[in-house]
């Protein structure tokens, strides 16, 4: 059975310290066995031996007051009154770092986390010092480094900045999860989920509301990181996301809410939208059973409910949207197309001795303000236009004229395994699926009447 300490236990031994230094002389029987004194000292022993029980220590999730990201922070509680605070984020340059300082639990109008000693790791936040925060304004990121422990027990514990106000929960840390690994996990878990290539994600909540979601993530690579990944995709770095009603003004209504991401989603630092009483509030998301997008789920036993989701646009919508560049991937063709992507090549070949396939791309093409093919051969770019039709299940249908600048007119006369290209992709409609509808990077268009016939396009 979890422990579990209440603040309220503080507020009933104050109020007797204060009715026994204003009673009368009158002698009345002891309503408690202990003193005030001696049942506050017993609470805070409660509290510490919560703290210190996480044999693996705590995760806390800690935000500021500012639009700043949130920060995931272990911790490690010892009965000598010393505590192990590790991080990895942006401000330690995305690696691991651990310092240890002091903490205690301290009485101040009910119980309080106060962590005593300067820990650059965790102090920076709350530190005015500009040298530190690189904020002139004296009041640095808005955070806190004291918590009122507004509730604990060894499931949960939830604290509420002293000075800012702001809550912050924490929750132990499996045994035998290894410290550096929780952070990897968080980094993996992020690069699941957002992408600079993405920079538009959609947020519908249970009552069909919908948000765009903006800002999720900035380009930052650091290739000293312990475990760099590839450049062209995104660390953790400004969780910030800005969010506009669906139809609605951008410069007037964008609401802004900074986020955590942690090992089974992400959590924002409050229950969004939490202004208004017309439209159902959410805050935590984890993975859907798919792993394809985030849904809402009950946190911490907050008032959220279940049913938002956070995706990315249709998947037939995001294709066609101008500024997207989709190259079919050669190593993955089925049926028909498999048979036609190698008559191309050969047929480019045997028409000129500098000529091969080296790849075809969809994407808008604004000088012509059209959708168009792109094929690539070894000395020059043939363009091929098209209308393209999409429906709201992510259906799509081509429709190829014949159609194109003058090096893909030239070249489709002396290659009619192009034309036939063309017409393979006019001659049915396609199902586009991915295995990620927050992160669609890669997408399959299946034929509506064979499905061995098939292609993959890569977002560029």
């Amino acid at each position: 059975m979890a422990m579990t300490f209440n603040i309220s236990k503080y507020i009933v031994a104050l109020a007797v310290v204060s009715m026994t230094v204003a009673s009368c002389s009158r002698e009345e029987d002891h309503i408690w066995e202990q003193s005030a004194a001696e049942r506050l000292d017993a609470a805070r022993s409660a509290d510490l031996e919560i703290l210190c029980a996480a044999t693996n220590g705590w995760e806390m999730l800690y935000f500021t007051e500012s639009d700043f990201r949130g920060v995931n922070f272990l911790l490690k509680f010892a009965d000598n009154g010393s505590v192990t605070v590790a991080t990895r984020n942006a401000d330690t340059g995305n690696a691991y770092q651990e310092e240890t300082s002091a903490y205690d639990v301290i009485t101040d109008d009910g119980p309080v986390l106060s962590f005593n000693t300067y820990n650059s790791l965790l102090h920076r936040y709350a530190d005015p010092d500009p040298d530190q925060t690189q904020q002139t304004d004296g009041v640095g990121e808005g955070g806190d480094y004291e918590f009122k422990i507004m509730s604990i027990s060894s499931d949960l514990i939830y604290l509420r900045g002293k000075k800012h106000g702001v809550d912050i929960y924490m929750y132990p840390l499996e045994a035998g999860a290894d410290w550096q690994q929780y952070f990897a996990d968080v980094y993996a878990n992020h690069e699941k989920m957002f992408d600079t290539s993405i920079p538009q994600l959609w947020l519908t909540l249970a009552d069909g509301k919908r948000f765009s979601i903006s800002n999720a993530t900035v380009q930052v690579y650091d290739p000293s990181s312990p475990t760099p990944v590839d450049a062209s995709r995104s660390y953790v770095t400004d969780q910030v996301m800005a969010f506009v009603p669906e139809g609605g003004d951008a410069l007037t209504e964008t609401k802004n809410m900074s986020y955590i991401v942690t090992r089974k989603g992400i959590r924002w630092m409050q229950a969004f939208p939490g202004d208004t009483l017309t439209t159902t509030p959410a805050r935590e998301f984890v993975w859907n059973e798919e792993g394809t997008y985030l849904v809402s789920t009950d946190f911490g036993g907050d008032d959220c409910t279940a049913g938002a989701t956070i995706k990315a646009p249709a998947l037939a919508d995001f294709f066609v949207q101008s500024g997207t560049v989709w190259r079919i991937d050669p190593n993955d063709l089925g049926g028909r197309f498999a048979s036609a992507w190698r008559a191309v090549d050969e047929g480019l070949k045997a028409a000129h001795a500098n000529w091969s396939l080296n790849y075809m791309q969809f994407s808008y093409y604004a000088s012509a303000s059209s959708f168009s093919l792109l094929v690539r051969n070894a000395t020059s770019n043939c363009r091929y236009y098209c209308t393209v039709s999409s429906d709201a299940d992510n259906s799509v249908k081509f429709d190829f004229q014949g159609n194109g600048d003058n090096n893909g007119e030239t070249v489709l006369e002396r290659v009619p395994a192009l034309q036939d290209f063309l017409d393979l992709l006019n001659s049915t409609g396609f199902d586009v699926t991915s295995t990620s509808e927050i992160l669609p990077l890669h997408l399959k268009f299946t034929s509506s009447t064979n499905a061995d016939d098939y292609f993959y396009v890569d977002l560029q």
